[in-house]
């Protein structure tokens, strides 16, 4: 075992040859695999990826990476350089090396898949889009025709501020581009990938276009029904004010308070402007739906008012009945009578004087 025969050295030498022997062992078991890789599977990958590059260029595909041939270049070269690693057995060296490779081949891949699952989109998308745009031009033409007819009745910034020729201008280029998309054959073809994202933008609009012409359409509708809401609720309250003045006229009240006075003609007033705005050659709907708010606000007023007033009317007719039926029994009696009827005289309005009132209370 050794020169001197001394056994204590040669065991020494011995556990440090089966450590060598070991450490040898697991390089050798490394090696088959490593080998396998940088010899078959990394070039088999390599030439499929190739092949199936060339195959998608041949189909028309495009990519927008630039770089695609110097990558393949790269990686045989990489291929070829790692041969040498395994040679001077650096096998961690190798190892990492084959798995760069393998990085890189995995990130060709993804782009050669990218584009062939945004093909399949891109043909999804060219077969629909040109239907949903002429629906789409088919709407805004309608709703032009309805702004059209609507602005020879009525008056509303929705029929000026409609933008319906800016929609028809976006609508129009956007046909260019699916019409492109549809026609790819000149020299200047896009990848599918940025195809997709171009095509899916106008899908996307597509359906804001439509949300806004909904939208509008139930706002041009909704003019029409307005005037007509207007032109019912106007002659209603017509028919109020008069069965109002009618009612009050029955009740032979001595005066009437100038609180409901005002009020009562205050929706007399707006009442006349509200017919006038809807017996014009145009109607202003953005006037006629604010007058409508108003008079409704006073009819609700006037109402109430009335009922007040009759409240009252009644209460006092009582009480002037009480205190003349107790009057001469009592002076305290007398004496509140006459304060209720100064301040009867001091509240109420008496509808004889004044011929404008007159004539307007009689009409």
């Amino acid at each position: 075992m050794n020169s001197s025969g001394d056994p204590v050295e040669a065991a020494e030498i011995l556990d440090t040859a089966e450590n060598h022997i070991v450490a040898l062992t697991h390089i050798v078991e490394k090696v088959p695999a490593i080998v396998k890789d940088l010899q078959t599977t990394l070039p088999d990958q390599l030439e499929d990826l190739e092949s199936g590059y060339r195959k998608l260029l041949e189909s028309g595909y495009h990519f927008t990476e630039t770089d695609l041939e110097a990558r393949f270049q790269q990686l045989h070269a990489a291929l070829k350089a790692n041969l040498a690693n395994v040679a001077a057995l650096e096998l961690d060296n190798a190892l990492y090396e084959n798995e760069q490779i393998q990085e890189e081949i995995n990130a060709l891949y993804d782009i050669f898949t990218r584009e062939i699952e945004s093909h399949k989109v891109v043909e999804k998308l060219v077969k629909a889009l040109p239907g949903y745009l002429a629906h789409a031009k088919e709407n805004n033409k309608s709703l032009a025709e309805e702004v059209e007819r609507l602005s020879k009745i009525f008056e509303s910034k929705v029929l000026k501020e409609n933008h319906l020729k800016e929609l028809e201008a976006e609508l129009t280029a956007q046909e260019l581009v699916v019409e492109d998309a549809l026609n790819d054959t000149s020299e200047t073809q896009k990848a599918y990938s940025i195809l997709q994202e171009e095509l899916e933008a106008i899908e996307e609009r597509l359906k804001e276009i439509e949300d806004d012409q909904i939208a509008l359409s139930e706002t041009l509708s909704k003019i029409e029904k307005d005037d007509t809401n207007a032109r019912q609720k106007v002659n209603i309250y017509a028919n109020r004010l008069h069965a109002i003045k009618r009612y009050m006229d029955k009740r032979n009240l001595p005066g009437i308070p100038q609180s409901f006075l005002t009020i009562f003609f205050t929706a007399s007033d707006n009442t006349e402007a509200l017919l006038a705005e809807l017996e014009g050659r145009r109607v202003n709907i953005e006037n006629v739906n604010r007058l409508l708010d108003i008079l409704t606000n006073d009819m609700t007023e006037l109402e109430e008012e009335t009922y007040k007033l009759v409240q009252y009317a009644t209460l006092t007719e009582q009480l002037l009945q009480y205190s003349n039926r107790y009057r001469s029994f009592d002076d305290h009696v007398q004496a509140a009578l006459m304060k209720l009827c100064t301040f009867l005289k001091k509240s109420m309005t008496i509808l004889l004087p004044s011929k404008s009132f007159q004539k307007h209370w009689k009409q």
